[in-house]
């Protein structure tokens, strides 16, 4: 479904940019065929502002992540109407040397920007969509696909189990207690609290 609201966009957008820039190049063509002027010209920031919407027009498709269709399809018009003019002038003189007339009290003829050479480097930059393999992609979450969850009941019996037998396993000690009293040497002193690491009994 992107690739035709891109490609609708791209079929609105492609002799909407053109115009633009056409009417941009002819005010600005306007201001500059007496010379250069010396001081500020309403005219000048009207052509300029113009190009810039154009710009950004045009950037509608070029940048922002959009399926590359439409894109392809203004970078071909536009590709392939600057062929036409190349190999074919006459024609491409008669198919596109059209004059708007009172356009905002300008008189607009629309192969301006086609012999300017706009035409064509839109038409490039609008061409480098088609190698983002990114832009062919769906958009991470736009496609999310409606997973059922089934949950199958199964009848089922289960045969129950007895609880298991506890066993007092207590275990007896029985404490034996031996009369067996160990006897020192004579003259020795049995300390029961020194230290196993102490220095030897004295003899």
């Amino acid at each position: 479904m992107r690739h035709l609201w891109s490609l609708i966009a791209g079929v609105v957008i492609a002799p909407l940019a053109w115009a633009v820039v056409a009417f941009g190049q002819t005010v600005m063509g306007e201001v500059y065929t007496a010379g250069a002027p010396t001081g500020y010209s309403s005219k000048v920031l009207l052509g300029a502002g113009v190009l810039v919407g154009a710009g950004l027009i045009v950037g509608l498709i070029a940048s922002l992540r959009v399926s590359p269709v439409g894109p392809l399809l203004v970078a071909l018009l536009y590709l392939g109407s600057s062929a036409l003019l190349i190999f074919a002038p006459k024609t491409g003189a008669d198919v596109f040397d059209r004059v708007q007339k009172d356009v905002l009290g300008h008189d607009v003829m629309t192969i301006t920007p086609l012999k300017s050479g706009i035409i064509p480097v839109l038409g490039g930059v609008l061409l480098i969509a088609v190698f983002s393999g990114g832009r062919w992609r769906v958009w991470p979450g736009t496609a999310t696909a409606d997973v059922a969850t089934t949950t199958t009941t199964t009848d089922w019996t289960a045969t129950p189990v007895p609880a298991a037998t506890t066993f007092d396993t207590t275990a007896t000690t029985t404490e034996s207690t031996s009369s067996f009293t160990p006897v020192s040497p004579a003259g020795a002193t049995t300390d029961t609290t020194a230290s196993p690491w102490g220095p030897p009994p004295s003899r």
